[in-house]
Parts: C-alpha cells; sequence; structure tokens
C-alpha cells in the first residue's frame, strides 16, 4: 500500500507549536575567527523547502504550518507602503571591509555597526545575504537576485530590509558612482525684481491672449512672500540634487554590490571566509532613502520559518553587471524558497496537504 508523505502528519499534529516556535528568534553570530557554520537544509529534492518542516521536528514545524510566511508576491492589498521619511537608517561604511562567508545556502557579509529606527523599535544591523532568483515576487515577477539585510533588536525582534538586484544594461556606466551627500547648498532663487510683472497663478505664456484675460498688471511683491517663495524654490533644488545624488543611475551596476561579489569565486566552497575590500554601504543606504518601503509581518525565508518578521521590501533597485551575476550564480545556484499565500492565508504546505488528501489517492511506495 502507498504512503503519504510525512509532512502531512506534522500538519495535522503541530499547530499548537505555532505559538513556541513563531516569536524571539535569535540571530547567533559566529564568534570572529570560528568556524563556518554550513547549513543542513537546502533547495533542492529531499532537503528543499518541500522538506523543511520534516528536516528537524518539531523546531522547523512553522514552515508547514505558519499563516504569515515569506516570501511572498508583492500585489497591491499584502503591504502597506510606508515612506522612507518614517524610517531612520544608519549604516557607516567598512573602511576596512568586513567578512564575507558561504554558508552553503547563501554567501553573507557580516555587519559592523548600524542602525535601523521605525516607530518605537531599534535594531541592529546583523548581517546581509542573497538570493537567486529574487524570493519575493514585484507584482507576480521574478527578479535576477534579492539581497536580504537583516537586522536585531535588543529584544530579539528582527527585521528585514530586501532589496531586488537586476543585471545593469549593457552600454550604461560601468558602475555607479558611490553616493555621497551634496556639499553644497544650490544656490536660491534671486529675488524678484520690485514692479516685476507677476502673471495670475493660472495664466502661462500665450494663454493670456488666447482667452482674452487681461494682460499681467504691474504689482510689487510682498518682501514675505518673495523670500518664502525663494526658500521654497530653494528647498526643492536641494531635495532634488539629494535625490540624484542618492540614487545611481538606473541602468548601473552598484559598486557596492561589485566590491563585495569580486571576492565571490574565495569562497565557492562552502564553509570558506574571506575578506571584502573597503565597503561603501553609504551607496545602499541613500538608495533606500531615496525611495519607499513595501512593509508587511512575515517570517525568515529559511528554517525555522519564524514569524513576527518586520519586512521592508525597497521599491528601489539595485544591480550587478552581467559578468558578476553570472560569477554569482556558479556560486550561489539556486537559492530562493517557493512563494508563499499572502500574510493571514492557510499556509501554502497545508493547503496542498489538505488537497492531496481529499483525493484520497496514495502515492506509491519508494523504489528499494
Amino acid at each position: 500500500m502507498g504512503r503519504f508523505p510525512s509532512v502531512l502528519l506534522i500538519v495535522a499534529s503541530v499547530t499548537q507549536v505555532l505559538s513556541l516556535c513563531s516569536h524571539n528568534t535569535f540571530l547567533h553570530p559566529r564568534a570572529e575567527g570560528g568556524a563556518v557554520e554550513v547549513k543542513t537544509f537546502g533547495y533542492v529534492g529531499n532537503i528543499g523547502p518541500l522538506f523543511w518542516a520534516t528536516l528537524e521536528v518539531p523546531a522547523n514545524s512553522v514552515c508547514a504550518t505558519g499563516t504569515r510566511q515569506s516570501p511572498i508576491d508583492m500585489r497591491e492589498g499584502t503591504f502597506n507602503m510606508i515612506p522612507a521619511s518614517d524610517l531612520s537608517i544608519e549604516i557607516p561604511d567598512f573602511p576596512a571591509g568586513t567578512e564575507f562567508e558561504n554558508l552553503g545556502t547563501t554567501v553573507e557579509i557580516i555587519g559592523k555597526g548600524g542602525e535601523l529606527k521605525f516607530g518605537d523599535k531599534t535594531f541592529t544591523f546583523q548581517q546581509a545575504h542573497f538570493h537567486l532568483p529574487s524570493e519575493h515576487l514585484d507584482n507576480g515577477t521574478t527578479r535576477a537576485m534579492e539581497m536580504h539585510a537583516v537586522w536585531q533588536s535588543e529584544n530579539q525582534e528582527i527585521a528585514v530590509i530586501g532589496t531586488y538586484i537586476d543585471i545593469a544594461i549593457e552600454g550604461a556606466a560601468a558602475v555607479a558612482p558611490i553616493a555621497t551627500a551634496p556639499t553644497e547648498p544650490p544656490a536660491a532663487a534671486p529675488p524678484a525684481e520690485v514692479g516685476a510683472a507677476v502673471a495670475p497663478a493660472y495664466a502661462t505664456e500665450g494663454v493670456v491672449e488666447a482667452v482674452g484675460l487681461p494682460a499681467p498688471v504691474q504689482v510689487q511683491e510682498r518682501s514675505w512672500l518673495g523670500r518664502f517663495r525663494r526658500r521654497s524654490e530653494a528647498k526643492k533644488q536641494q531635495q532634488q540634487k539629494r535625490q540624484e545624488v542618492a540614487a545611481p543611475p538606473s541602468t548601473a551596476a552598484s559598486a557596492f554590490l561589485e566590491t563585495i561579489f569580486s571576492k565571490v569565486g574565495e569562497i565557492a566552497t562552502p564553509g570558506t571566509v574571506t575578506e571584502t575590500p573597503p565597503l561603501v554601504i553609504s551607496e545602499v543606504v541613500n538608495l533606500w532613502k531615496a525611495g519607499s518601503f513595501q512593509g508587511y509581518s512575515g517570517s525568515l525565508t529559511t528554517p525555522p520559518c519564524s514569524e513576527g518578521v518586520h519586512w521592508l521590501v525597497s521599491t528601489q533597485t539595485l544591480r550587478v553587471s552581467a559578468a558578476t551575476f553570472f560569477k554569482v550564480r556558479d556560486v550561489l545556484g539556486f537559492n530562493s524558497r517557493i512563494t508563499q499565500n499572502a500574510p493571514g492565508k492557510i499556509n501554502v504546505m497545508a493547503e496542498a496537504a489538505m488537497k492531496a488528501l481529499t483525493l484520497a489517492v496514495p502515492l506509491p511506495a519508494a523504489a528499494a
């Protein structure tokens, strides 16, 4: 007689484990100079996402039962749009570089300080790792890669900033210029001359004559109004300049990513570690600040799939050159979890298991 996969038994028996496993996930950082722990789960076959819940029972049970699992398809209605101004993000540059390691399931750089604040919560930057292809779907579309910047609070809450990575367009600037803050404010608009003609707000050149409006009258602009307008215009120009400096050209490769991945060949073997060259992380921080975030409450995208993770998926995109993408692909292979149901919906694994049970068709026994 056939048998059903063991995950069906887990779905039926571990619902109570949810409350135990979905909170207080702690990131255990590797001791400096210590060995890199190679993970025992994977993304293909009987150690892949379909089997994560069975690899460690009951620790990984939430992978098959949780109702707020990640990644998801970032469609309208599944997230809240959060302006970058609602967050405070600061990560210092790493002039001495940092450790870059291969965990067997991803490659990651180790954080050396950095703070994220939103609401009444404060998180410290822990690490950034990479998935290929992207784990979240961008309104139904997969992207070339995704970077997860992981943060943790003192009470062990986790926040993750997800950033899509695409391949740079050929012919664009070889590498995006490193973002820096403007050193000088833009010059203020020259003061309006007393007695200058001021047209009605709704009138533009050519419209006055076309509709038969009276010609602009000679009026003296109030001094306080002039100062207000000049200050507003100067502020607008300064904001535009900051955005132009903060965001790399949309088609250029990221200097930050190109610097990291220049060392990926040195950690091709799981369990290996190397040092990056100096990293200018301000490029990424400024990019984040120039956009917005799609926020939702989800989970870790790896076992134990713990829930309560604060997800912030950036509306901005990083890019790598095609040559770099292929180098990273040769090391990472495929490392993306299957897309989960929208937050609050039944777990996709549980849903599949229940539908399989309704078919009442036993699976064939494994070959000897």
